[in-house]
């Protein structure tokens, strides 16, 4: 009996010891796992593989520009009159328009079409971009009477060229054959609608050769003193573009106005932006003139857009 006793405490001593053991070791068969899911070493590894915050910031700001379209109408102050026509020039698509077919006085925007009118005249007569400069009226060529007319808003060679253009009746039949029929003079009046159309028919060669096109292009590119008026501001804000273009002044009656061709590498936009103060109005000149320059950079912002856009 007393060696069966023994024998019993020998074995107890000997399993307590085994299970002790046992619960020893099973933590650090348990742990493991845990370490090697939590090792710091991952993490710098992992950054340095994907650089997820970089690529996230860049896909995020197209949404957000398209999310904010671009507020045209907030650039253009109350009291004025605004006649206003903005379009894509590869598509026609209107990017923004105000009263694009309501007449109003043009001022000097109106010498666009004039020039237009009397370069295709000279053309059906057989002169060449050469004969510009031999050939002409009021003791001055064609050539000069232009550049004066266009560049400088010369009114004395704008009247010599308007008579010029008359004779026949050719002035009023050429600009009603091109759609032009609210185009008029005494006094001068036209719309938006009319005004890019005339842009558009000289940037694409519809009614004088590339050759006379590109001459009366030039014209309009060339720079004057006051070229950063206006939508003249677009060439500060797009520096990489060229803006082609006529600006329109008067006092009596008030009106500020500007139109051209905006040309960005391979885009281009035809613009036309007129105001005249509304009645019983007390914007001056210079409201509408900071008007305009404010549409201008609102307009330079939404060209940015469209010239990141995949």
């Amino acid at each position: 009996m007393r060696l069966f006793q023994r024998y019993f405490t020998v074995s107890t001593v000997l399993i307590s010891l085994i299970l002790t053991s046992c619960q020893i070791n099973a933590p650090t068969i348990i742990s493991t796992p845990e370490l090697s899911t939590t090792a710091p070493t991952l993490t710098p590894i992992q950054n340095h593989i994907n650089p997820t915050p970089a690529i996230t910031a860049t896909l995020t700001a197209t949404p957000n520009a398209e999310e904010e379209p671009v507020n045209f109408q907030g650039a253009l102050i109350d009291g004025v009159d605004w006649y206003v026509l903005i379009q894509d020039a590869s598509t026609n698509q209107t990017i923004f328009e105000l009263n694009p077919n309501t007449p109003f006085p043009p001022a000097s925007m109106i010498k666009v079409p004039t020039a237009l009118a009397v370069l295709s005249i000279l053309e059906d007569q057989g002169r060449t971009l050469d004969d510009l400069k031999a050939y002409g009226i009021s003791g001055r060529n064609f050539n000069s009477l232009l550049e004066a007319m266009i560049v400088r808003s010369e009114e004395s060679a704008t009247d010599a060229l308007e008579y010029f253009a008359r004779g026949g009746n050719q002035l009023r039949v050429k600009l009603d054959s091109w759609g032009l029929t609210n185009t008029k003079y005494d006094p001068r009046v036209s719309t938006a609608a009319e005004l890019l159309t005339s842009l558009r028919l000289l940037n694409t060669n519809t009614v004088l050769t590339a050759e006379n096109s590109q001459f009366l292009l030039t014209l309009m590119g060339t720079y004057t003193e006051n070229d950063h008026i206006l939508l003249g501001k677009l060439t500060e804000a797009l520096p990489d573009c060229v803006f082609l273009n006529k600006r329109g002044t008067m006092l009596r009656p008030t009106i500020a106005s500007d139109m051209g061709i905006l040309r960005c590498g391979e885009h281009s936009w035809y613009l036309v932006v007129a105001g005249t103060p509304a009645a019983d109005s007390t914007a001056t000149f210079e409201d509408i003139q900071a008007s305009i320059e404010t549409f201008a950079l609102t307009l330079a912002q939404f060209v940015r857009q469209q010239l990141t856009q995949p």
